[in-house]
């Protein structure tokens, strides 16, 4: 059985066994029974345990082995100690689906971990597959059907369905999330918690949702990503059928992380690279419960933008200047309406209004309902405009009214429209439910309006994006028999860069004294001498590198200079020789570009300034390699640096072109030995001025030792 399978057998069960169930409704081995009765499953219900003879008038049996009919799902409430047992009963009684609630297993520790190692290759053998351990269940939105003990499945007003599918690791989390959405009318599809993640993972719950055709929004609360490939794939997945894909990821901090660790055995990974895979592939990024709230709230309603356009119609002059401030730190553009539009409400609104984006109804609006809805109107109306915010603090009958008639025009427009409506509960309340029923998304602040509106921009336009199916240059080919081993100094790596296309200066590397007398007249004075040895790879903190070099004699004395700097600094250096090569003058930018192979998502590109800046400013870019000439071109203009590149204050424009087709290339590279390379450092990389290109002045590559290598990780 596959996994999806799986997955739809768990939502969707005939007949269920609580194994371990107790009498004692309010005990977690008691709520199962409790809420699959209260919510009236139609299916058959098997109690299991040898201490009772019937519960709620069901018959309650001796083992699973008892049971006279078939059963789709067994929901084990029973101690980690008794799993084995139990899984042998569920392999002869032919249940190939289990949800385990129970923790001890990898959360505690080794021994814990073990038991789960043991649990899931018996459970593999059966050809069993579990949800959990350390779980507290699933729910089946539309078909009302609860599989665990969450108190969200308590309530006796039945649960809103929706287009929002929901798999989260963590279950306390994730179903108080549920209710608090559902407050805010918000419907599911389906919610599943993942727990330890022993077999089922977030991942193949999403995979699930995806193709759910009922699911229009999926979203996931992560710990730890169990697989980096397949989080690319379902992100890919996702902009194909235009499903906003939603992450909340834990474990950003290092204490996060630590408690990442003991709450569900996750290794979360670094946030960085989640960011980074996030702005890539174009996953929704989440910060916190509130924030999978109010993005659900702007996705669910299944309208995208046709750009970032953002029109605004306020009845008070402050909020409007607010939402024109968060348009512009957010990089949404709020505006000027075209001539005949602007004239058109100028018409409607009160003279003393403003016709100008934002728009500013005034309070006389309070009187003449017409102002608010008219405006509206003709803004649906205007092809210049992507985006409409509503903002009114109108309660009681009228923004009730207001509110009704917003949800009428909602439906004739694909265009989207957003509603802030900030008042108290007791004004304003009736108002907001009208918008929530209709899905309308509705905000009680500027900021958060504006933050679900970028969202929603950022993900419509990736949607939008088509990207080429191959690179824009020829792929880097792996040569037969070449040692990716130790570590590639300088001179090596130059190499390669040379055979990559990227212009490296011109240079000799002095072996030993007798070859320098060789070629000391011959070099490209002035040159730039530096100590070449892997056993020394920061040259200036070995006092190993000496510019300006205009003749024999100065050459030699930084020879001399060199060779005694490094194995002052390690007596034990492997010193390779001294690299005499051309001193470039050109005035230039310094960059730097790097590879990392990360342990989930494979080998990584990083750009930012180059020399120290690197380490001072800590402005980068990263994405996964391989990337083609638009992600190269995107990565550079993240930078807080890229001005430098374009020529701030009248300052030279360099090769930012050059400089893309080197980040292609050795992102290229670096794919082409996935899983080989541990890091890779071309720092600086010098950008001429345009037209001249770039020159690397300086690189390592560390190579993996090959019991760590993972080839072919892609």
């Amino acid at each position: 059985m596959s996994k999806k399978e799986a997955i739809e057998r768990l939502l969707n069960p005939g007949s269920i066994a609580i194994v371990g169930v107790s009498q004692d409704f309010t005990s977690i081995s008691g709520k199962p029974m409790k809420n699959l009765i209260r919510h009236q499953f139609e299916g058959q219900i098997y109690p299991v345990n040898p201490k009772y003879e019937e519960i709620e008038g069901f018959t309650c049996y001796s083992s699973l082995l008892d049971i006279p009919g078939d059963v789709d799902v067994a929901l084990i409430a029973v101690s980690s100690k008794r799993m084995m047992q139990i899984l042998s009963e569920c392999e002869q009684k032919q249940v190939r689906s289990v949800i385990l609630f129970g923790s001890g297993f990898a959360e505690t520790g080794a021994e814990g971990e073990q038991l789960q190692e043991e649990v899931l290759e018996k459970a593999k053998k059966a050809r069993i597959t579990i949800l959990g351990p350390n779980c507290i269940g699933l729910l089946n939105v539309k078909k009302s059907i609860p599989l665990g003990f969450s108190t969200s499945f308590e309530t006796e007003e039945g649960f809103l369905s929706g287009n929002v599918g929901f798999a989260s690791q963590s279950g306390a989390l994730g179903f108080s999330l549920f209710g608090l959405a559902q407050e805010e009318n918000i419907g599911f599809s389906h919610v599943i918690n993942t727990g330890n993640q022993m077999d089922i993972h977030t991942l193949d719950c999403i995979d699930y949702m995806l193709e759910d055709e009922g699911t229009e929004v999926v979203a996931g609360y992560l710990e730890g990503i169990p697989d980096g490939e397949m989080l690319i794939r379902l992100a890919k997945r996702a902009k194909a059928l235009k499903k906003p894909l939603i992450m909340l990821k834990a474990g950003r901090s290092e204490i996060g992380r630590k408690a990442a660790m003991s709450h569900t055995a996750s290794l979360t990974g670094s946030d960085e690279t989640f960011q980074a895979i996030a702005k890539q592939y174009g996953l929704v990024v989440a910060n916190d419960v509130d924030d999978m709230i109010d993005l659900m709230k702007v996705f669910s309603r299944g309208k995208q933008t046709k750009g970032n356009r953002v029109v605004t119609i306020s009845n008070s002059g402050a909020a409007g200047i607010a939402m024109a401030d968060y348009s512009e730190s957010l990089g949404l553009e709020l505006t000027r309406l075209p001539k005949e539009t602007q004239t058109k409400v100028e018409d409607i609104i009160p003279p003393y209004g403003s016709a100008l984006n934002p728009i500013d109804i005034t309070a006389q609006a309070l009187k003449e309902q017409h102002i608010l809805t008219d405006t509206l109107e003709a803004l649906i109306n205007e092809d210049q405009v992507d985006v409409i915010v509503v903002q009114t603090t109108f309660g009681g009958e009228l923004g009730r009214n207001i509110c009704e008639k917003i949800v009428e025009m909602d439906k004739t427009t694909e265009k989207p429209i957003v509603v802030t409506i900030t008042g108290t509960k007791e004004i304003t309340g009736a108002g907001r439910t009208i918008l929530e029923k209709a899905s309308v998304p509705v905000y009680k602040t500027s900021y958060k309006t504006m933050l679900a509106i970028k969202h929603l921009e950022d993900f419509s336009r990736f949607c939008r994006s088509h990207e080429p199916d191959q690179l824009e240059h020829p792929n880097v080919q792996v040569e037969e028999n070449k040692d990716l081993s130790g570590i590639w100094t300088e001179v090596r790596v130059k190499k390669e860069l040379s055979s990559l296309g990227i212009r490296i200066p011109q240079g000799t590397l002095i072996k030993d004294r007798e070859h320098l007398q060789e070629v000391k007249t011959s070099v490209p004075y002035p040159v730039v001498c530096k100590g070449i040895s892997k056993d020394v790879l920061h040259k200036t903190d070995a006092g190993s590198v000496k510019v300006n070099i205009k003749d024999a004699v100065e050459l030699e004395d930084a020879y001399e200079s060199i060779v005694s700097s490094i194995h002052a600094y390690n007596p034990d250096a492997d010193v390779d020789g001294v690299l005499a090569e051309e001193m470039i003058q050109d005035e230039s930018v310094e960059m730097f570009i790097g590879v990392k192979e990360d342990p989930q998502f494979g080998p990584l590109i990083v750009c930012g300034l180059g020399g120290i800046f690197v380490e001072v400013l800590k402005d980068i870019s990263i994405r996964r390699a391989p990337i083609n000439d638009n992600e190269a071109s995107a990565m550079l203009k993240e930078l807080k640096g890229y001005p430098l590149l374009e020529g701030v204050r009248g300052g030279t424009r360099r090769d930012i072109q050059a400089l893309t087709d080197a980040l292609v290339r050795i992102s290229q590279f670096a794919s082409a030995h996935s899983g080989r390379i541990q890091e890779m450092d071309i720092n600086p990389l010098w950008v001429f001025e345009e037209g001249k290109g770039v020159a690397a002045l300086d690189g390592i590559i560390v190579w993996k030792k090959d019991e760590e290598a993972v080839v072919n990780v892609k």
